[in-house]
């Protein structure tokens, strides 16, 4: 009769803890997930912090989280195999405790990512009954392209758009371009001098004005594919060569403009940026880069050559980047030169 009697009790205890943990196992448990960054460049290495918290007088020995990530962010020591997008973290969390968990990890491609399909999974303490739950993470990443650093090739290529881009300013600025304060040198002229400027910084300073005629820069990014091969890492230098070029002319004060026939992530429309000089617009071109698709292209590619036709402005310079090289493309450059269009072509495979 006593073991029957213990028989029963452990039975009903058994049966009293799963509905206890049945009914309470996920109240007062939060689950934030988020990035260090929202953006990042190609390459950079960044942390993700996984924060659970539970305030409920009620343990949870194994609680299990996992959510997909793509695995063109790889943590350190990653075993995952190739394409596998699930991680998978597993924690003991005490009554009224909360434990952070921080993974660094390498954003290897440019893109822009989230936190999907988040689950939690515990087990009650007898490990009889498994419970599951869904979250969600708002934290999101932006991969800028990689900036390329500084080769024979790109001086070549830097030189011949400084020849037709930042000489064709003109010498006399426009004292109503204001664009910032800088220390006096022996070239600059006195009427430039910011005198209350000066008395702050103890030495001369002087006023920069942006030029009244500055060149523009307009990038031509072609990602049409050849016939023969898509060719992906060619076109991801191109896209690569499009930012770094981008970065490099506005930061030197050049009105930098981006078009690409790469279609948007997010609505499948071609790349299209208007010309500027500020931070805030070189983010925008950076951040245009970064949502361009070439992973599921379920709208093809258009060919260039008919944008090419339709230029017309003289008063910009072009640079067209293009890994592609077909007939359609030789023929429309042939028909900017024809229309005295300036432009630079790039083939971007180096």
């Amino acid at each position: 009769m006593v073991i029957i009697f213990m028989g029963v009790v452990i039975f009903g205890l058994i049966i009293l803890q799963e509905n206890i943990y049945g009914k309470l196992w996920n109240r007062k448990l939060t689950l934030d997930i988020e990035f260090s960054s929202k953006e990042a460049y190609e390459g950079d290495t960044l942390a993700l912090f996984t924060k659970v918290t539970n305030k409920k007088p009620l343990p949870l020995p194994w609680l299990f989280v996992k959510y997909d990530l793509s695995h063109s962010l790889v943590f350190n020591n990653e075993q995952r195999e190739q394409n596998a997008n699930q991680q998978g973290e597993l924690f003991g969390v005490k009554v009224q405790q909360t434990l952070r968990r921080e993974r660094e990890f390498v954003a290897t491609k440019r893109g822009f990512y989230r936190i999907r399909n988040i689950t939690m999974t515990a087990n009650d303490l007898l490990h009889v009954k498994r419970f599951r739950a869904t979250a969600k993470s708002h934290s999101e990443l932006t991969v800028f392209p990689q900036l390329l650093p500084n080769t024979n090739h790109t001086d070549i290529l830097y030189k011949n758009l400084d020849d037709v881009i930042l000489s064709n300013s003109i010498i006399n600025p426009d004292p109503f371009e204001f664009k910032g304060i800088r220390e006096y040198q022996p070239t600059d002229s006195l009427r430039s001098v910011n005198f209350k400027a000066s008395a702050v910084a103890g030495h001369m300073m002087v006023n920069i004005y942006a030029p009244t005629n500055a060149q523009r820069l307009e990038i031509i990014l072609n990602l049409q594919p050849n016939t023969t091969t898509y060719a992906f890492e060619d076109r991801e230098q191109a896209i690569r060569l499009a930012a770094t070029v981008a970065h490099r002319y506005i930061h030197q004060g050049a009105s930098v403009g981006l078009y690409s026939n790469g279609r948007d992530c997010f609505d499948g429309r071609e790349t299209r940026v208007r010309s500027g000089s500020n931070p805030a617009h070189l983010y925008s071109i950076l951040q245009s880069l970064a949502y361009v698709n070439l992973v599921n292209e379920l709208t093809p590619i258009a060919p260039i050559a008919p944008f090419l036709e339709d230029l017309q402005d003289k008063e910009a310079v072009y640079l067209i980047i293009s890994p592609y090289q077909g007939g359609d493309l030789t023929d429309a450059l042939q028909g900017l030169s024809d229309r005295g269009i300036v432009y630079v072509e790039e083939g971007a495979v180096w």
